[in-house]
């Protein structure tokens, strides 16, 4: 088992780092090559009556139930260059979540909070270089709605339901198979698309494998599930890297 720290002051050339790895992720960037072509499909439209009850099934399906510490690898790639590290997440219940990206030396690259639908980060950090709310959720495998958007769509086809939203000229849509997360997408009002697609059974109906790709940015970000545990409930300022 490889160890990195998880808690504690950045390393040293935080700063530094973390505008390089912005640089070439440009999300997460966040967190994230194989050259992506900008008109590869995404979820199809969602026609027909909204279901609340769909919705509401869906979101208690991929709910965070428990505390779990995952640790998972994670490679970027974008078209001349390739980056890869470790990385470390913590999930609590009600929508609590922290994630820590490392580098190959145990440099400490990126650190996030989620809170519900509101992202928190150290004053260092920008808030341009991660993804929104929704789509860090979906990398764990959580459906969490777009804070003020409308659901304009609902559809279920067998094991299949897809979901649809709309907030100010943006899209989101979800896809969720036998009850678990696997694809989101989000279409801004310029048009350009970012998605999540997961992979895989995990333990705790964790995804094997999430990919985030900006297409617009040509980026892909691959985190991969390498070991997950259920802990003690994590102390309050673990949500507040802003404060670290």
């Amino acid at each position: 088992m490889s160890t990195f720290r998880v808690d504690g002051p950045a390393a040293a050339g935080y700063t530094a780092a973390i505008r390089a790895f912005s640089r070439v992720c440009r999300v997460l960037a966040p967190l994230f090559g194989v050259a992506v072509v900008a008109c590869a499909s995404g979820i199809q439209p969602v026609h027909g009556p909204v279901s609340p009850d769909l919705e509401r099934e869906a979101v208690q399906a991929t709910a965070p139930d428990r505390p779990l510490r995952i640790i998972f690898d994670w490679t970027v790639r974008e078209r001349d260059a390739r980056f890869q590290g470790q990385g470390a997440a913590r999930v609590q219940d009600p929508y609590r979540a922290r994630l820590d990206l490392f580098g190959p030396r145990g440099e400490t690259y990126l650190s996030a909070a989620v809170v519900d639908g509101e992202i928190r980060l150290p004053a260092s950090v920008s808030p341009s270089v991660v993804p929104p709310a929704p789509l860090l959720w979906s990398a764990l495998g959580v459906l969490r709605p777009p804070v003020g958007a409308t659901l304009v769509g609902t559809a279920r086809d067998g094991d299949r339901v897809r979901l649809e939203y709309r907030d100010a000229g943006e899209q989101w849509r979800f896809e969720l198979v036998a009850g678990r997360l696997r694809r989101a997408e989000w279409i801004r009002s310029d048009g350009a698309r970012q998605t999540v697609e997961l992979k895989g059974e995990g333990a705790f109906r964790l995804p094997r494998e999430a990919v985030y790709r900006d297409w617009a940015a040509y980026t892909e970000l691959t985190l991969t599930l390498d070991e997950v545990e259920p802990v003690d409930a994590f102390p309050p300022e673990t949500w507040s890297p802003q404060a670290g």
